[in-house]
C-alpha cells in the first residue's frame, strides 16, 4: 500500500477518534483545513514514534537479559599458556576449558619457527567464561633476505647497499688483488645469492690495490687461452698443470678452472693447475657471438655474464675490465640460450639468442 494512502487513513482513524467532526465536517472538508491536519499528522507519528520505542525498549531488555542469562551460565575457567606452541598444540589445550581461539596477526621472529604463537590475548592466567576466544600473533619464523652481489663495488657502496637490504657488514679483511681496485670488494662470505636472516653480517675481502714487487699473485686465467699461462709462469718461473675436459661447453683452448684461485700469493716454483676445454672441434660449428661495449668512465667495472641454454646455467666471464672496453665472445650452441650481463653487480643487458 502506498504511503500516502497509509497516512491518509491513519489521520482519518484519528478523525474519527479525536472528534474533529463535531462542526458536522465531512473528512473531505476535514482534509482542506489544512492546520487540523497538519496536527493529526503530527500525532499519528508521535503515537507510532512512542509504540515503536516502547517495543524496541521490549526487544532489547528481553535480548539482554536472555544474552546475559546465556553468559552466565557458562562456568569460569583460566586461559592456559598457549605461546611458544604449534598451532595445533594451543587448540588441544583450549579444548579443555573450552576456549577459541583466532590469529590476529603474524610476524617474523627468528627465534620462534614458522607456525608458533608468539602471544596471546588474554594472557595466561586470566579468568574468563567458557568460549571466550582467545586472539594470538603467530609466527612466520626468520626473514630470510637474499645477499647482494658486492664484489667489485666500492666498500662504501656495498656497506649502504647490504644496509638497504637489511643486512650487516660482518669482518672486514684486505688483500691485495691484480684485477680488483684499491678500496673495491674482491670477495664475500656468504656468496651472492645465498640466504640470510634479516640483520646477519656478511663477510668482505676488499682489495689493498696492486702487490708490491716482492709478492707474486696468481692472475685470472678463466675464459683464456693455455698460452697466456704458460707465458706468465716461464716469466714468474711458476710450474703449470694442465687437465683436460672434453666435456666443456667452452670453445676448445679455452681455460675454465684453474687453482689456487685468482690473486692468491704463491712463491717461487709453486705449480698453478688449469682445466682446459678440449672438446671436439666441429666443422661450421654454431657459435653464439656476445658482444658488449663498456661505457666510458673513471674506473674499472667488474663485467659477469651469465649464460642459460639447454647445458644449464653457467658462469662464462667474470673479471674486471676497463672503461670502454669491447667484449667479444663465443659461445657453443646449447639451443636457444638467455644471455645476462651485469656491470658492477647491476643487470644492464639481458637478451635471448637463437
Amino acid at each position: 500500500m502506498p504511503m500516502a494512502e497509509v497516512l491518509r487513513r491513519a489521520v482519518k482513524f484519528f478523525y474519527k477518534v479525536m472528534k474533529k467532526n463535531k462542526d458536522n465536517k465531512n473528512f473531505d472538508e476535514f482534509l482542506n483545513d489544512k492546520p487540523i491536519v497538519i496536527k493529526s499528522l503530527f500525532k499519528v507519528i508521535l503515537i507510532l514514534g512512542l509504540i515503536a520505542l516502547f517495543l524496541g525498549a521490549i526487544a532489547f531488555v528481553s535480548f539482554d537479559w536472555a544474552f546475559s542469562a546465556l553468559v552466565h551460565s557458562r562456568k569460569e575457567v583460566k586461559v592456559p599458556d598457549i605461546t611458544n606452541k604449534k598451532v595445533i598444540e594451543a587448540l588441544d589445550l583450549l579444548e579443555v576449558p573450552k576456549l577459541a581461539l583466532r590469529k590476529i596477526g603474524s610476524e617474523f621472529d627468528a627465534k620462534l619457527p614458522a607456525g608458533t604463537i608468539i602471544r596471546q590475548l588474554p594472557t595466561a592466567g586470566t579468568t574468563v567464561r567458557e568460549g571466550k576466544v582467545i586472539r594470538v600473533y603467530i609466527s612466520q619464523g626468520s626473514e630470510n633476505l637474499p645477499v647482494p652481489d658486492l664484489t667489485g663495488l666500492p666498500l662504501r657502496n656495498a656497506e649502504l647497499l647490504l644496509r638497504q637490504n637489511h643486512l650487516s657488514v660482518g669482518t672486514k679483511e684486505t688483500a691485495y688483488s691484480l684485477t680488483v681496485e684499491k678500496g673495491e670488494v674482491i670477495s664475500q662470505e656468504p656468496a651472492a645469492g645465498e640466504t640470510l636472516d634479516k640483520g646477519q653480517a656478511v663477510n668482505l675481502v676488499v682489495s689493498s690495490g696492486l702487490p708490491p714487487s716482492n709478492l707474486t699473485l696468481v692472475p685470472d686465467f678463466r675464459h683464456k687461452k693455455i698460452a697466456d699461462v704458460n707465458l706468465w709462469a716461464s716469466a714468474e718461473n711458476m710450474q703449470v698443470e694442465i687437465k683436460e675436459d672434453r666435456d666443456s661447453p667452452f670453445p676448445n683452448g679455452t681455460i675454465t678452472e684453474q687453482q689456487p684461485a685468482p690473486d692468491t700469493e704463491l712463491a717461487p716454483q709453486s705449480t698453478i693447475s688449469v682445466v682446459v676445454s678440449t672438446r671436439p672441434v666441429q666443422e661450421n660449428e654454431k657459435m653464439h657471438h656476445i658482444h658488449y661495449e663498456l661505457p666510458q668512465g673513471k674506473n674499472d667495472n667488474m663485467v659477469k655474464i651469465i649464460v642459460q641454454d639447454s647445458l644449464g646455467e653457467r658462469e662464462i666471464l667474470n673479471e674486471a675490465k676497463q672503461p670502454g672496453s669491447k667484449i667479444d665472445l663465443n659461445v657453443p650452441y646449447g639451443g636457444i640460450a638467455t644471455f645476462r650481463i651485469y656491470v658492477d653487480g647491476i643487470l644492464v643487458r639481458e637478451k635471448e639468442m637463437r
